[in-house]
């Protein structure tokens, strides 16, 4: 988007804003289509997108935004041999490369690059459709609010408040609709310990699309050599290392190591941090002697809570491959705000 706004390339942009029930993407998909019919992204392909880019080729003729509402029927997903069956929205907008739209490109661009965080805010209904703005979590803003009031800014702010923010829309006091998006760093899975246990939690949360970094107090384990597609290698005393590593809302702790002193370490640098899921593996004994521990140091006892020890869902997992993926589950439904429940009992 920003290369072809730089050249002054039109195109049209479609993004789904709204969805109930099971769907081939969820909100924030979204596709570019030129004006020589060329496309970059998806909206989960078929007979939506298809409607989708004939939409988006005529609001480029038209230059008027537009809201496509779909009704996937069963008997319309068997007839498209789609596996799914729910309602979408989606927003068509033809882009205009005007100061205000670059500026905002540009910016998310540069967030990406920058791990800067923030809230995109897209008006659905009302005054302004298509209108983008952006609200910074450090307080800046990219963009003009236009036609959008406080309400939509105090709608945005709110928005980044939140444990697992994700994109949905909202509607303000004044009866527009917004579509609300977090702009955050990629999230991560940090394990501690590069042990067999470790190496198979960060392949498996590599495959599940997560950033991994690896940190152990041995170069022979904390290699390239053994974690080749690794985002990060770390090398030094484990509670250092977590100490000096740049640990955000977006990040899990996974810690894997291979004993209890470094356990403790570990545990005692993760429990302060600001992780959004924080999981160590070892007996209910070893975890309840390091709890223990931890609170008369003065890590408080909610945070403690939080943890999950035992690590993993029981799902009767021997290989370290087939922990990683009880680990890797357990995270990504917590991440997900679903209550699946680990219970290691008697491990």
């Amino acid at each position: 988007m920003v290369r072809a706004l730089e050249a002054g390339e039109r195109f049209a942009l479609a993004t789904l804003v709204d969805t109930h029930g099971s769907t081939p993407q969820k909100e924030g998909a979204r596709l570019v289509v030129r004006a020589d019919g060329s496309t970059a992204g998806t909206l989960g392909g078929g007979c939506i997108e298809a409607e989708a880019w004939e939409a988006a080729r005529e609001a480029l003729s038209t230059g008027e935004p537009r809201v496509l509402d779909f009704e996937l029927t069963e008997d319309i997903a068997v007839d498209y041999g789609l596996a799914c069956g729910g309602r979408e929205k989606i927003l068509i907008v033809p882009v205009r490369a005007d100061a205000e739209t670059i500026d905002v490109v540009r910016a998310l661009r540069e967030a990406a690059e920058s791990a800067r965080r923030g809230a995109l805010i897209t008006v659905v209904s009302g005054a302004g459709v298509g209108t983008n703005f952006v609200a910074w979590a450090d307080g800046g803003t990219s963009g003009s609010l236009g036609v959008l009031d406080d309400g939509a800014l105090s709608l945005a702010r709110a928005s980044l408040q939140e444990a697992h923010p994700r994109a949905r829309l909202l509607r303000t006091s004044a009866g527009a609709e917004l579509f609300v998006e977090p702009i955050a760093p990629p999230a991560e899975v940090i394990v501690v310990g590069g042990g067999h246990v470790g190496r198979a939690v960060a392949a498996a949360a590599k495959f599940a699309g997560y950033r991994v970094a690896v940190i152990d107090d041995r170069a022979d384990f904390a290699s390239r050599e053994r974690f080749p597609d690794a985002d990060d290698v770390v090398v030094d005393e484990v509670d250092r290392a977590l100490e000096a590593y740049a640990v955000s809302r977006s990040s899990a702790i996974v810690i894997v190591t291979r004993g209890h002193k470094y356990d403790y370490q570990a545990l005692s640098a993760a429990a302060r941090s600001d992780a959004f899921y924080v999981g160590l593996m070892g007996s209910r004994r070893k975890v309840a002697l390091i709890y223990r521990q931890l609170l008369e140091d003065g890590v408080p006892a909610q945070r403690l809570r939080d943890v999950h020890a035992p690590i993993g869902l029981d799902i009767g997992a021997e290989t370290p491959e087939e922990i990683a993926i009880a680990i890797a589950a357990e995270l990504i439904a917590h991440r997900r705000g679903r209550t699946a429940v680990g219970d290691w009992s008697g491990k």
